[in-house]
């Protein structure tokens, strides 16, 4: 199944260099990527083990309305202040720099602070959407998190700005998931219940936030932007603005199919439907982890391509960059969908044998999106700006009336269904919109090589697990043997020999890959 004779697909010699350095270093932030990943999910799986399941539900719903409400929070100014914080800081303009930050950070309290007292006057209602009684409770204590991890985020942001990689590294990937593992091993120690959990999280959150601001505020008297009186800070309304609004549909799309699907599944089905989907939701979104770590190298290679008028090499870039992720993370997408029958009871529990179709569905629509990846990346490249909205409004769209329409008869399969089947639809519709764009050029040879063998080895898994032929090792011992056959077969599209050459200096790794 080798494809050595495949020739003309890999990028120019010239820029080949330019693709191996973001290849790496890809994989370099992988394994930070990977830590904080394994944590978090250990912490998953801890809880749902801890808590019953009509109280995990009450409890993931609580997750999903601070993850939504985050982004509503922020009033679609977080890209902005991503984008035009560094912009100022480069330029030393420290009276923009602190008018950003506070505009952002004001908006962020005032917006939580009424989104608080919103979710009180809701739950005195006593709508089918919103858990009651403890469970109600345990929702408004963690929706304290959201206006908590907003200003965490911005201060995450502000420290990428002055290039502090190492307290980015310690705040978000190592001091976050241990701060909710403390949290999870006290309440399990105490023998407490799910309002106590959720005290422990906030609590958790806010001493996050406050150790970085301590960070944030150190590196802003070290780059001299403070001090500088409250009088001299000038606010940018209209680029922050003008460049925030247009992107606020992608928070709306998340904020969907995070929330609102969950607001639904609790009107039909309750806190047992919530707790069968979200508890396999972070299982699923493990599929993302390779191309989480890729895309934040992609952008900036793309964007120097297209700065020289260089389209043949951005689209080589591109189609590389996608056959990298997506082979890469195959071994997740098999393990999350094929072997999930075997995978989800020893994982969670018996009690959510019933999840393990939801993973394989959910699964699917990640993994769709990783083997047609950075098409909104490239997207933006081209400036595309219309097409981002009009390919997320898709999605809304589509999301909302499935769930509607899906949830009522099959509960949380079918808000499984719906997200994915939307999820699907808008990255279909994002990949014909590239293919369009001049010079891009229609999808490689190689790279429809390497999406049928992707195909071929998803249904072989899949057979296997669904069918259980082979006990969970021998499940597991055939995925691993079917990634590698896929690694092999697709490696002459890789271009492994010049993307990753410390891979071949390895023992019988040039062997195992055929190179």
């Amino acid at each position: 199944m080798s494809e050595s004779g495949d020739t003309g697909d890999g990028p120019a010699s010239g820029d080949a260099g330019a693709v191996s350095r973001q290849l790496r270093g890809g994989s370099l932030l992988l394994v930070g990527r990977l830590l904080a990943k394994g944590l978090n999910f250990a912490v998953q799986v801890a809880i749902v083990r801890l808590l019953t399941k009509d109280e995990f539900g009450a409890f993931a719903y609580g997750l999903a309305l601070v993850l939504a409400g985050e982004l509503v929070v922020k009033g679609g100014l977080g890209r902005g202040a991503n984008r035009f914080v560094p912009y100022y800081v480069e330029r030393g303009e420290r009276a923009e720099v602190m008018g950003t930050l506070a505009l952002v950070t004001g908006v962020i309290v005032v917006l939580g602070l009424v989104g608080f007292g919103v979710l009180v006057g809701v739950s005195r209602l006593g709508l089918a959407g919103f858990p009651s009684g403890e469970g109600g409770r345990v929702v408004l204590l963690l929706s304290v998190l959201a206006p908590v991890q907003a200003l965490d985020t911005i201060g995450i942001q502000a420290l990428a700005c002055f290039s502090r990689p190492r307290e980015i590294f310690f705040r978000k990937h190592v001091l976050a998931p241990v701060l909710r593992l403390l949290a999870v091993a006290l309440v399990f120690a105490l023998g407490g219940d799910g309002a106590m959990l959720a005290l422990a999280y906030v609590a958790g959150g806010v001493l996050g936030l406050v150790i970085c601001l301590q960070l944030v505020v150190r590196q802003l008297f070290v780059h001299g932007v403070l001090p500088l009186p409250i009088s001299a800070w000038r606010v940018p309304w209209r680029p922050l603005i003008r460049f925030s609004l247009p992107l606020i549909s992608s928070d709306l799309v998340f904020i969907v199919m995070t929330f609102v699907t969950t607001v639904v599944l609790m009107t039909t089905d309750g806190e047992q439907g919530v707790a069968s989907m979200r508890a396999v939701v972070p299982a699923a979104m493990l599929n993302l982890l390779v191309v989480q770590s890729f895309s934040m190298l992609f952008l900036p290679a793309a964007m120097r391509f297209h700065a020289r008028g260089d389209r043949a090499s951005l689209a080589a870039h591109h189609w590389q960059s996608v056959a990298w992720v997506s082979v890469l993370s195959f071994p997740i997408f098999a393990l999350t969908s094929g072997v999930a029958p075997a995978f989800v009871p020893i994982v969670f529990g018996e009690a959510y044998a019933d999840s393990a179709p939801l993973l394989a569905i959910l699964s699917v629509g990640y993994f769709a999106g990783v083997c047609m990846a950075f098409n909104g990346e490239t997207l933006q490249v081209f400036h595309r700006t219309r097409a981002i909205v009009g390919t997320d409004l898709l999605a809304i769209g589509a999301s909302l009336a499935l769930a509607f329409l899906l949830c009522p008869r099959w509960g949380a399969l079918g808000a499984a269904l719906a997200v994915t089947v939307a999820r699907i639809a808008s990255t279909i519709a994002r990949q014909i919109v590239v293919l369009r764009a001049p010079d891009f050029g229609r999808v490689p040879p190689a790279q429809k090589r390497v999406w049928a063998k992707l195909a071929l080895a998803s249904a072989a898994v899949a057979a296997l697990g669904w069918t259980e032929v082979l006990p969970v090792w021998g499940q597991v011992l055939a995925t691993a043997l079917v990634s590698l056959a896929l690694l092999r077969s697709t490696a002459a599209s890789l271009d492994v020999a010049r993307s990753f050459p410390e891979l071949l200096r390895l023992p019988f790794f040039a062997k195992l890959v055929g190179v």
